[in-house]
């Protein structure tokens, strides 16, 4: 670290102001009282050095529902429980911090029922980050905002909703994730003192005592209304500490130039924002949004067209997903007030939710091939779902384009495989969804260029041997899915060129299909595989047993197996869960399950000839087993 030094003190001349030296003694603000509700990514932000009266309620690897639902044992044993915290004293100011397992409806409604507890409290909307393995994925998702993920839509779309509820209400952010962002972005050119954002880490998802809680604990005490302070942190380096107060001043906006921000990032296209760049305080600032002026302009143009879009869909009763393309020393200085002339279109929604195959609604007929074109020119797109719109397959030769394109889901409509010749350019595609199509497979001789899949599904689809062989062409990394096809057993063997597959589900009704199609996958590195349709006999589950990766074995409907078939998967060096269903197999049988040493859960579905005293058996045999039977 040391000879980034000289550097870093060049680049703070530049990036900020200095923070003095003394303000590790800064002063706590006078009777002030604060409470902090969240997990171990709340107590990364390390409550007990915060200034002021500060009590907290944490509950580790929790999200806000389970906490509000589930308050009487935090595993932070000096926690003061939040019914009584909430109902006996009056905050302040009020930390809550959503996390992965809960859904943006359910964090509102806690973050709700809390701010009614507490009508006089300022609250502070905490992002945490996500695990380093899937932080820059995870942050710059596009999926719609309702599961909690931490990313800046999602966090936008929870702050909308609360200030709806709540008008009035003044709410923050720690902006925490962004945090991590900006160190992301100072990494990839040069400009930090690290060279990779890992090292901030401890763990998966936890951050060093030395420079990532001294960066959380500095952005709460920031959201809090507090001075930075470095007391408790003496073995952070200097380099790091000078580094991370540069980045900790980002959040820090004098009020005038925070008046001002708005206005230059105003989508009015005759605003003069040369002149109000001149009136910032921070010349710091100023330089960077004098530099960022043409992008700004740019987005200002763009806007209206992507408003325009977002409405179109919404009339066709469908969603656009925007994502957020400003530098992110942008985000931290206005807040993310503003901002959304950088953002861009990234996912589009048509699907109605309807099954018109179930007999459940119709199909939406006002999305057609014509309609695509519209699309044509949208080049930010990374994922489009078509599900059940009369799309037939030639308006596909509008998307071939949009070469940056992850996601294409043409479920539900009856495209064929002649209109798969339009995707062939489509080389970032990750996920394919072809299930109750025309498709054959046989399409995917147009697919060679695409080497990036790893998500494809041909349910309830005519695919058959002249399909597989062509998808053995291309490889896909993750998974495929083609249960209700028309393949046979000698077709079967195309797979075995697929190498890289992790989970599959395969079935075919083809009288010529059985469970020796099974035989194919036996070298591939499986972990999960469901047998369906003709697949799931003795001779499948045979040759399932082989495959020395897999970990879940779901064989729920298998009517022809019976008490030997066990024996085999008992033996499965590595198998975690197996489904069964609808077999012959018997108590007797059932009981060569207690060999199977890594098997970890176990489903049993309509099997007749197990009793209770069959169940029994097992689970004293394997107290550790969690068996369900229905």
């Amino acid at each position: 670290m040391k000879h980034f030094l000289p550097a870093l003190l060049a680049l703070t001349l530049v990036t900020t102001a200095p923070i003095p030296a003394a303000m590790a003694q800064a002063p706590a603000p006078a009777a002030t009282r604060f409470y902090l509700i969240g997990n171990s990514l709340t107590w990364d932000t390390v409550p007990s050095l915060l200034s002021g009266d500060v009590q907290w309620h944490v509950d580790c690897g929790t999200p806000l529902a389970r906490v509000y639902s589930h308050p009487n044992k935090p595993c932070v044993t000096n926690s003061t429980l939040w019914p009584a915290a909430l109902r006996d004293k009056q905050y302040d100011v009020i930390s809550v911090q959503p996390h992965y397992g809960s859904t943006l409806a359910q964090d509102v409604e806690a973050i709700s029922a809390w701010m009614k507890l507490q009508p006089k409290a300022v609250f502070v909307i905490h992002s945490g980050w996500s695990r380093h393995a899937q932080h820059a994925d995870e942050f710059a998702g596009y999926a719609a905002p309702d599961q909690m993920v931490h990313n800046p839509g999602y966090f936008r779309a929870l702050l909308a909703e609360l200030r709806r509820l709540h008008p009035g209400r003044e709410l923050r952010q720690t902006l925490a994730q962004n945090l991590l962002a900006q160190i992301a972005a100072d990494i990839a050119t040069g400009q930090a003192p690290v060279t990779k954002l890992v090292d901030l880490y401890r763990d998966d998802i936890h951050l060093k005592p030395d420079s990532g809680k001294y960066l959380m604990h500095n952005a709460m005490r920031l959201a809090l209304g507090q001075p930075l302070s470095a007391a408790g942190f003496a073995k952070t380096e200097p380099a790091m500490k000078q580094y991370l107060d540069s980045v900790l001043a980002q959040l820090q906006t004098a009020p005038p130039d925070k008046i001002l921000l708005p206005q230059i990032l105003s989508p009015a296209p005759t605003t003069d924002r040369a002149a109000l760049i001149a009136k910032l305080s921070d010349k710091n600032l100023q330089t960077k949004l004098t530099a960022l002026l043409p992008a700004i302009e740019r987005a200002v143009a763009a806007r209206p067209a992507t408003l325009a879009l977002e409405a179109e869909v919404k009339e066709l009763g469908g969603k656009l997903i925007c994502t957020f393309t400003a530098p992110q020393w942008l985000y931290l200085a206005t807040g993310d007030t503003g901002t959304e002339i950088f953002d861009v279109p990234t996912a589009v929604d048509l699907y109605n939710g309807n099954n018109p195959l179930k007999g459940k609604g119709g199909r939406n007929e006002r999305v057609t091939d014509a309609w695509l074109q519209r699309l044509a020119n949208v080049t930010t797109l990374r994922k489009i779902d078509l599900a059940n719109c009369a799309v037939q397959g030639p308006g596909l030769q509008h998307l071939a384009k949009l070469t940056g394109l992850r996601e294409l889901n043409l479920t539900l409509t009856p495209v064929n495989d002649d209109g798969l010749k339009h995707l062939g350019g489509l080389t970032e595609l990750r996920i394919l969804g072809l299930a109750s199509t025309q498709c054959t497979g046989t399409g995917f001789a147009h697919l060679t260029a695409l080497r990036h899949l790893e998500n494809v599904n041909f349910h309830f689809t005519p695919l058959n041997d002249a399909g597989l062989a062509a998808i053995a062409l291309v490889p896909i990394a993750d998974r495929l899915w083609f249960a209700h096809s028309k393949f046979t057993d000698a077709g079967a063997a195309s797979l075995a060129k697929q190498t890289h597959l992790k989970r599959m589900g395969m079935g075919s009704n083809d009288k010529a299909s059985s469970g020796e199609a099974v035989a194919a996958l036996v070298n591939l590195p499986l972990e999960d595989l469901a047998l369906l349709d003709n697949q799931a006999t003795a001779a499948g589950l045979a040759h399932a047993a082989k495959i020395a990766t897999l970990r879940k074995l779901d064989a729920s409907h298998a009517p022809t197996v019976g008490n030997d078939s066990l024996k085999l998967v008992a033996q499965m060096p590595a198998l975690e869960e197996f489904k069964l269903g609808s077999a012959q197999v018997d108590d007797d049988g059932l009981q060569s399950l207690a060999a199977a040493k890594s098997l970890k859960k176990l489903s049993l579905f309509g099997l007749k000839k197990i009793t209770p005293a069959g169940l029994d058996r097992l689970r004293k045999a394997r107290p550790e087993l969690v068996i369900e039977a229905r």
